[in-house]
């Protein structure tokens, strides 16, 4: 199976404006290879219609932020694109110059979008797994041992936390992949051995593609889910006995 489908099936429908935008950058690649164009037809081409396709013939200068609603209400996805326009299967006519320079302006915008909902979406998850450590543990302190309706609820709270994470895991996964397929692409078709250069830069400079920080935050939320699991069970079989 082509991998722009596969992510198309994969990816978590309630998340699908934040992944990277793979079957547009393959479009892109591919706009120099049926006809290439001269200098003074491209610049014929810019001159005449920047407006149309980026909403400002000074698009390349102005940079604007774009703000995407998540999932859940309160949150928010701020990041700064540079305004450059999709066209899909029918992209204008590029010399290698000119797709070169559009593909990576793209890529960095794709990239920014999956940074800003991977930091978002991260921090809103230990912020809930905190807030239910907290009740948990305050409530054992209190009562000495919990009630079983509470544990139960308390079980569940654990349960849809730890799969939210693992949810993150697999868009993290998954746009590291479009990353590394895309720019593989990119390389064959220009001959130019750029792959390992740029993916170095990504991983330096983004903190999803390493992810160190969901690792850990799954780890402590796996351990809290067997904690809390542990009592549920323990509380239900008192209840019974």
């Amino acid at each position: 199976m082509k991998f722009g489908r596969k992510l198309k099936e994969l990816r978590i429908p309630v998340w699908s404006s934040y992944y990277i935008d793979y079957q547009e950058l393959k479009y892109m690649l591919k706009s120099h290879l049926e006809r290439t164009v001269d200098d003074s037809d491209e610049e014929e081409f810019v001159a005449g219609d920047a407006k149309s396709r980026h909403g400002s013939a000074e698009y390349r200068g102005a940079v604007r932020e774009r703000e995407m609603e998540g999932h859940a209400a309160e949150m928010k996805v701020k990041v700064r694109t540079s305004g450059i326009k999709k066209y899909g299967k029918n992209q204008p006519r590029r010399d290698i110059r000119k797709m070169s320079e559009d593909f990576f302006t793209m890529l960095e915008d794709e990239i920014n979008l999956v940074e800003g909902f991977y930091k978002v979406t991260l921090d809103s998850l230990q912020q809930q797994l905190n807030q239910a450590r907290l009740v948990y543990y305050n409530q054992e302190d209190f009562t000495g041992q919990l009630q079983a309706a509470k544990t139960k609820a308390m079980s569940a709270a654990a349960h849809h936390i730890n799969h939210d994470i693992n949810m993150l895991v697999s868009f993290v996964e998954l746009n590291k992949v479009a990353v590394r397929k895309i720019t593989k692409k990119y390389a064959k078709i220009t001959q130019q051995p750029l792959k390992k250069l740029v993916l170095d830069e990504v991983a330096n400079k983004r903190s999803f593609m390493k992810a160190e920080k969901l690792a850990h935050l799954r780890d402590e939320s796996e351990r809290f889910f067997t904690k809390v699991s542990k009592s549920a069970y323990r509380n239900a079989f008192m209840a019974v006995v």
